[in-house]
């Protein structure tokens, strides 16, 4: 059961405006007392506690007021701003090449820092080129002293470019190529001399000398037969005393790459065997001596070698004494 909307008083003594629901803000003007019956005693409604603050709702016919504002939610502070890390300084920078003061950094041949670059290593790479190229000339039996000059040349250079300012590593690289050339042309000089040189000496035989085999022409004897080898210098004695071989002709080959030995065999038969008759005053079948050759190496080919040399010897191997030639035997 609810009280029908109307003007009641409110406890206080004057009339508010309640609108079925609940009081208004709306109140009755006070006026004089009327000379009236006692009235009644004042409808009090029964008191409902209010959910929400009331509304203020305007009379029928009364101007609109405006609504109560209601009060903004507090504001909270905001969370606290907390300063930000620190910045350190940065780790100090310190150069590769610490010097005491006044004292110029080592120089290794490269640009420092602030520094314009090294120059071209001109003068080293000369050395080198020269080093390798006195490596390989050395090598050769027949110009090994050319070799030897290159190799001198090539070490002069590199150790004179390691004083200019200019990258190191051609220098450093040329003494190191000339003298492991220069190891590597006495290990091989030692061992031809040593290993392909043709036994016996100039002590031996009077009148014998010990020559290059490049040197070797026709009338020239050797005391011992060479049975196949290589050698790099040979013992020669005088044709009037004993000796195995003869060296009773010879002739040069063209031009061209290394022909192998199995053209080098071909090449010596067709030339020794006709110039043996001639020689020895007797057809090869018939005859008790026999001939062979001598042939360029590859390596003496490389070095320009193309002759190539007959001999005649005895067919038995047994010693000779004075020349074959004109021998009809």
């Amino acid at each position: 059961m609810s009280t029908p909307a109307g003007w009641y008083d409110d406890g206080s003594g004057q009339k508010r405006w309640w609108d079925g629901a609940g009081w208004t803000a709306h109140v009755a003007a006070s006026a004089a007392p009327a000379l009236v019956s006692p009235e009644p005693a004042p409808f009090v409604p029964p008191y409902t506690p209010p959910l929400a603050p009331p509304v203020p709702t305007a009379p029928p016919g009364a101007s609109p007021i405006a609504a109560p504002q209601h009060p903004s939610a507090p504001a909270y502070p905001s969370a606290p701003q907390y300063p930000t890390a620190p910045q350190y300084p940065s780790a100090p920078q310190f150069s590769p090449y610490p010097s005491a003061p006044g004292v110029p950094a080592p120089y290794d041949g490269y640009a420092l820092p602030g520094t314009s670059p090294a120059p071209f290593p001109a003068v080293g790479l000369a050395g080198l080129i020269a080093a390798a190229l006195g490596t390989i000339v050395a090598c050769i039996p027949q110009i090994p002293l050319i070799g030897w000059l290159l190799l001198g040349a090539g070490f002069v250079l590199s150790l004179v470019s390691l004083f200019f300012r200019a990258r190191k590593w051609a220098g450093i690289a040329g003494l190191a190529v000339s003298v492991l050339g220069a190891l590597l042309a006495a290990v091989l000089s030692f061992v031809l001399v040593g290993s392909f040189s043709v036994s016996g000496s100039a002590d031996d035989v009077p009148g014998s000398e010990v020559i290059y085999a490049s040197d070797l022409e026709v009338g020239d004897c050797l005391p011992e037969g060479l049975d196949g080898e290589e050698f790099f210098e040979v013992t020669i004695v005088p044709c009037d005393g004993p000796h195995i071989d003869e060296i009773y002709y010879e002739f040069d080959l063209p031009d061209g790459e290394f022909p192998g030995e199995d053209a080098l065999t071909e090449a010596a038969i067709r030339e020794c065997e006709p110039q043996f008759e001639e020689f020895a005053g007797i057809a090869y079948e018939e005859s008790e001596l026999n001939y062979w050759w001598l042939t360029p190496t590859e390596t003496s080919w490389a070095g320009g070698d193309r002759t190539m040399q007959c001999l005649i010897y005895d067919y038995d191997g047994s010693t000779v004494t004075g020349t074959l030639e004109g021998a009809a035997r």
